[in-house]
This record gives structure tokens, C-alpha cells and sequence, in this order.
């Protein structure tokens, strides 16, 4: 799978504790969006094998896992791999996607099986985020079971951190979640 970035625990990335994973590599070129980092398919993106993706997860201090990207579904042999995996060590599944769910339906209902929760929908600039695990407003948080839709964001607590900063012990800074006061830093 083409890695952009991983985070080992993050609270702003969905419900409790998670694994982050944003993949590299995204075609749909949303206007603004404050991950471009992620869109080609050249470096800084590295290729990690799912095994090897899972082997990183720190088991027991994580709830579940958030697969963001790019654009997930641009890998959909990997993306139902991890998913799946993630499914056995029994963590929860959290994806995102430029991709409304009508449109992922078509083509992609086996790798819905394994999502709790999709936030889909292109990134959309000028609507402000209404949910802080959403970029923009359009984006629907949705709860999925078997695949199909069985609620959507009203469920969700909104007392989750909207942005998180991590420095490492080699001083390296990781920022996630939203900066909308800083623009453009985002992971």
C-alpha cells in the first residue's frame, strides 16, 4: 500500500484512540485541499506492505484505526486488506473519502462491509466544517453496518479535539486534525 503518513494514536481523527493512516495518491484535485501533499503517486510517499501496516498498530492502546488519504479508494486491493485485518484484532474502522457513498456503492460495496464509519464527500473549501472529524461542511459522517447505511453524524459526541500537535523525541512535529487557523498544515 502507498503510505503518505502514519500516526500510532490520535483523538482527532474519529471516535477514541486510533491507528491513522493516510494513503498517497489522490485524482480528484479538490480545490484547497490542505492535503496535497498526498495526491501524487511519487515520493514522499512510501510503499508498506498491509502486514507490515498492521504490525505498527499499537494493540491495546487503540480502539480503532482511520484510513484517510489521498484518496483510500485509489487502492482498493489494500484498503479491503487493511480493513479487514483491523476487523480480526477487532478495532473499529473509520475511512475517508472524496467519494460520496452513492458512488462507492457501485463499485466498491465489499470494502463498505468493513467500515463503521465513512466521512465522504470532496473536500469543498468555502463550506466550513460543521463536525470536527469532517474538512468541510458537505462531508457526511455516516455509520455503516454490512455495508449499509444505518445513521449518520447526529450520533456522534462533538467533544473530541478538533487538531492535535505531536513532537516526537528527534524533535520531528506532526499536525493533525483541523488547522483552519493556520491554513495549510494539516498532515
Amino acid at each position: 500500500m502507498l503510505i503518505h503518513a502514519i500516526l500510532p494514536r490520535s483523538r482527532a481523527n474519529g471516535p477514541g484512540e486510533r491507528f491513522v493512516v493516510w494513503t498517497q495518491g489522490c485524482s480528484r484535485g479538490c480545490a484547497g485541499c490542505f492535503n496535497r501533499g498526498t495526491h501524487g503517486k511519487a515520493p514522499p510517499g512510501r510503499a508498506l506492505s498491509v502486514g507490515e501496516i498492521v504490525r505498527r498498530i499499537p494493540l491495546g492502546e487503540v480502539g480503532g484505526i482511520s484510513v484517510s488519504g489521498g484518496e483510500p479508494f485509489e487502492q482498493p486491493g489494500e484498503l479491503f486488506r487493511l480493513l479487514a485485518a483491523a476487523r480480526e484484532l477487532d478495532l473499529h474502522t473509520l475511512v475517508y473519502s472524496g467519494f460520496a457513498y452513492e458512488e462507492l456503492r457501485k463499485t466498491f460495496r465489499e470494502i463498505l462491509g468493513e467500515i463503521d464509519i465513512l466521512i465522504d464527500g470532496p473536500y469543498v473549501r468555502d463550506i466550513p466544517p460543521a463536525n470536527p472529524w469532517a474538512g468541510s461542511g458537505n462531508q457526511r459522517i455516516l455509520c455503516l453496518e454490512a455495508g449499509e447505511l444505518v445513521a449518520w453524524e447526529s450520533v456522534f459526541p462533538r467533544r473530541q479535539p478538533e487538531a492535535e500537535i505531536f513532537i516526537d523525541a528527534g524533535g520531528n512535529v506532526t499536525e493533525t486534525g483541523l488547522f483552519q487557523f493556520l491554513g495549510d498544515t494539516g498532515i
